[in-house]
């Protein structure tokens, strides 16, 4: 699991997180939701290592990201909406090279290459050098990138940005594939209500830094008393802006 406690981060002397707690279970889809500069893509980078927190801690299968950064780069597979490819590699070797730098046989990479790029609608451009592809294509590699060598833990920080409709919903697909959904840890930035409601079974909603909401979908829209999901996390928001208590129902069977 991923478990965050206490996440404290300044950037150019403005407190971006704020006391963050929030805990993602194993094997499930957890959605961090909230407008833009709520801290979601600060957040990210903490639990990938990219930045160090000012304060509190975070784990990720138990393995603490501040005293073992290597430790825990090795157990994660980050997407973040820029991808960040190396252009002059095709997606071949860019992927290949990924997995055999994770420890992975040649075997086992040529069959995870195989199934993620079918997967993503991308195995016609396995020799294509990712510097001639779409931006969505590219994105489409930079999340294979992420998980062909089957980390536990996936950070995917506004992963559909720039794809279609139809590549967003082979994302969607992907995520629940057994060899995928089972195993895996994952952790969704995305300011796509639809696409956390379908995808997440809890929501963690994040304003001004802070955690206004920690729990399931259907939880949020009782405690809240809206008609759906989308008008629950809007009713958290307005009221958070103006510093008013979150009703919240106690979370059945959290961990």
């Amino acid at each position: 699991m991923i478990d965050v406690d206490g996440l404290v981060k300044s950037l150019g002397g403005r407190a971006v997180l704020d006391g963050v707690t929030f805990r993602a279970p194993a094997g499930q889809v957890t959605g961090l939701l909230g407008p833009n500069g709520a801290g979601k893509t600060t957040t990210m980078r903490v639990l990938s290592t990219l930045l160090r927190p000012d304060a509190g801690t975070v784990h990720v299968n138990g393995v603490d990201i501040a005293k073992d950064p290597e430790g825990a780069r090795r157990i994660i597979g980050l997407v973040t909406e820029e991808p960040g490819l190396l252009d002059r590699l095709t997606v071949r070797e860019q992927l290949l090279f990924t997995a055999r730098a994770y420890g992975a046989s040649t075997a086992t990479a040529t069959r995870r290459i195989e199934m993620l790029v079918e997967a993503l609608g991308v195995a016609g451009h396995l020799d294509a050098r990712t510097g001639t592809l779409s931006k969505g294509n590219r994105q489409k590699v930079s999340l294979c990138r992420a998980i062909v060598h089957d980390p536990p833990i996936l950070l995917l920080d506004e992963p559909t940005s720039g794809l279609d409709v139809v590549a967003a919903s082979a994302l969607e697909d992907l995520l629940r594939l057994d060899e995928v959904s089972g195993n895996k840890t994952v952790l969704l930035s995305t300011h796509r209500l639809e696409e956390a409601e379908r995808l997440a079974s809890r929501v963690v909603g994040i304003v001004g830094g802070r955690v206004v909401v920690d729990s399931t979908p259907d939880e949020l829209v009782i405690a809240s008393g809206a008609a759906n999901f989308r008008d629950a996390f809007v009713r958290i928001l307005a009221s958070s802006a103006f510093d008013t208590p979150v009703p919240q129902e106690p979370v059945v069977g959290s961990v």
